[in-house]
């Protein structure tokens, strides 16, 4: 089997596949866009399959010693005051940020990671794949992996366009830091009016909380994915209007994190995960959404499926074949999304209102 990989993507399934491949005796380089771990993000589950991956990893003690602990998510109204909510189950939930940390410190010895960089063209041949960065230099590697999340380089060099295979879900969705003072311990607390939410997750065991944002949109918005001014500026003209509840406090957090998220609630949709000796996992090949729930359990899964199979045999195409053919049955569960949206996001005021009468009547 071909020896030396480079993977595109430095976050949870980048480096999962990274801790596989080296350990099945591959050499194993990381290029990440930023010039550092994007330690920024929500609260991640990891349970079933993934559990059993971490296990694997020697990580579930580290990760249980962090977990978010959040109990509760309630919804309140303009004055605070609590209308309905609903009862968390008691997953393994743990900051992504916590977990990229945790994975790159069982990595970082030995795999080569390039900060700062990025694939800029890739050309295959019957040995190897030839890739062009974006510093200027060049490298030989015989496979290359996109990890590189949902508006993966690699995919549309070595796919196409990613208006081929992205879903748009109808909404748009951000976070970034908050002062945890403006939030209840261990609960999820949102503030809706029509169309709209404003919300703050505060976990049990980190000092540090997470203001949430979401918004419905028919179309999507054009815009540079790469260009955080243009982002904040599309969070603060979506939500300038609105002043009750802590909306405004919780805006001007995010706005000032510098790891602020803000894209589109989209699903990544291909037929094959593979071509040639390019290959993709994580959300780069299946994201499931922000809404699914499911991102980091199908990273961890998808990573270590295809560092197994790529360890199994001498034909990697037979690899890819049985990665996709093994991991697709997960991936078609985990991408349906439930009524999740429609719960937290309600379109119309009378639409807010059945929602909180309809959770007041199941507790």
């Amino acid at each position: 089997m071909s020896k030396n990989v480079l993977i595109s993507g430095a976050g949870i399934a980048g480096q999962t596949l990274a801790y596989w491949l080296t350990r099945h005796g591959f050499r194993t380089t990381v290029v990440e866009r930023t010039s550092g771990l994007r330690v920024g993000g929500q609260g991640v589950d990891v349970r079933d399959q993934a559990l059993d991956v971490v296990e694997r990893m020697g990580i579930l003690p580290r990760i249980r010693a962090v977990v978010a602990d959040v109990r509760e998510m309630r919804f309140v109204d303009a004055a605070g005051q609590r209308v309905a909510g609903v009862q968390l189950a008691n997953d393994i939930e743990i900051m992504r940020g916590d977990l990229v940390e945790i994975l790159h410190d069982v990595t970082k010895d030995d795999v080569d990671y390039v900060f700062g960089d990025s694939i800029k063209s890739l050309a295959q041949d019957s040995d190897g794949v030839t890739v062009g960065f974006r510093s200027g230099g060049t490298g030989r590697f015989d496979l290359v992996i996109g990890a590189d999340g949902l508006h993966s380089d690699v995919r549309r060099l070595a796919f196409g366009p990613e208006s081929d295979f992205l879903d748009y879900k109808g909404y748009y969705f951000a976070f970034g830091d908050a002062d945890a003072a403006l939030g209840v311990d261990r609960t999820i607390t949102m503030f809706n009016t029509p169309g709209k939410m404003v919300g703050i997750y505060r976990s049990g065991n980190h000092a540090q909380a997470k203001a949430y944002f979401m918004f419905r949109r028919a179309e999507p918005m054009d815009y540079d994915h790469h260009d955080l001014g243009e982002q904040r500026r599309l969070l603060k003209e979506s939500f300038a209007g609105e002043t009750s509840w802590r909306a405004p406090q919780l805006l001007d957090g995010a706005l000032a994190d510098p790891g602020l998220y803000f894209d589109a609630l989209s699903q990544v949709r291909m037929p094959s995960w593979s071509a040639g000796r390019v290959a993709l996992v994580g959300d780069a090949a299946y994201c499931a959404s922000p809404a699914s729930g499911a991102g980091a359990e199908l990273a961890l899964t998808g990573a270590y499926l295809l560092a197994t199979e790529l360890a199994a045999g001498e034909d990697h195409r037979e690899a890819f074949r049985r990665y996709e053919e093994k991991h697709r049955e997960l991936v078609d569960v985990k991408v349906q999304i439930s009524d999740n949206l429609g719960m937290m996001v309600p379109e119309t005021q009378d639409d807010i209102q059945a929602r909180n009468a309809a959770l007041t009547a199941i507790q």
